[in-house]
């Protein structure tokens, strides 16, 4: 290994793929090293967080080809170091000639050190040090706090336009109650990993990635389950219990809507179905 990029690396947004870019425009085999759980998990208040989890972000970095990934475990003795400790503890395993870190990267206790600290480090051990500068839209630096904002209140193409594509998650197809197919609509029961930051509840037009290949769906979100999205696709008919799909959320379509009756609920989700065709495909 020549070229490491170290970093959060949560979201994987442009300011991360401006990054990457340039590690491997220095190293063909470049690496990234990131943490696992990302630091937010354990030093933050709440729980739904990650904006990628490591299976998504293992299927964006396949996008880069040979760029290889180091994880580092983020735990209590990490989360308690000093850090010059931080720095000697987590790139002491590793042998590389050149590094790369963003501007803001902050570590070590109460993230008391910046990229002054990995500088010094740096030069005290003749490596090359590549501080990446900001990467701004809308005169605002990219970050993955910001992100986090514009998901979490449902402004998906903003959030979209500072990941560089749409924000999405990977689950696994489970057996629901089958409400949906009773109503018209089967639906694809899709469960996230807890600590995935997802949307507001509500309908969503969305893609569904099943084997490959996005097919347009009507995603809901309920109340009070988390983790939980009942894509219908219009159109497909299968079995895809057990398989993991991707969902891409494109635009929120309307909060969730109670004290429905049975058939006032299907004339609603038909409704969604329309709107999601002229989202897709306008």
């Amino acid at each position: 290994m020549k070229v490491l990029a170290l970093g959060g690396f949560d979201g994987l947004h442009l300011g991360h793929v401006a990054i990457l870019d340039h590690a491997r425009s220095l190293s063909p085999d470049a690496s990234i090293l990131c943490f696992e759980p990302v630091p937010r998990q354990v030093l933050g208040s709440e729980r739904h967080v990650r904006l990628t989890t490591p299976g998504e972000r293992r299927k964006i970095l396949r996008k880069y080809g040979s760029c290889g990934i180091v994880v580092h475990p983020f735990d209590s003795a990490t989360q308690r170091s000093g850090p010059v400790d931080f720095l000697e503890a987590i790139l002491s395993s590793c042998r590389f000639e050149k590094l790369i870190a963003g501007y803001d990267f902050r570590f070590g206790s109460g993230r008391s050190g910046s990229i002054r600290t990995v500088r010094d480090w740096c030069r005290e051990r003749s490596i090359d040090l590549h501080v990446m500068e900001p990467v701004c839209l809308y005169g605002e630096p990219v970050k993955s706090r910001r992100i986090r904002g514009l998901v979490s209140d449902g402004e998906l193409a903003r959030a979209a336009e500072l990941l560089g594509r749409s924000y999405f998650a990977l689950g696994a197809v489970s057996r629901g109650k089958g409400l949906g197919r009773t109503l018209g609509f089967p639906t694809l029961n899709v469960h996230v990993p807890a600590a995935k930051l997802l949307p507001p509840p509500g309908s969503y037009a969305a893609t569904v990635d099943l084997d490959g290949t996005p097919r347009p769906a009507a995603v809901f979100l309920p109340s009070g389950a988390h983790g939980l999205c009942e894509a219908h696709l219009p159109g497909w008919s299968g079995d895809a219990y057990g398989k993991a799909v991707g969902i891409e959320f494109r635009q929120f379509l309307r909060p969730p809507e109670g004290g429905l009756s049975k058939s006032g609920l299907s004339m609603r989700i038909a409704r969604d179905v329309e709107r999601v065709l002229e989202v897709l495909t306008g």
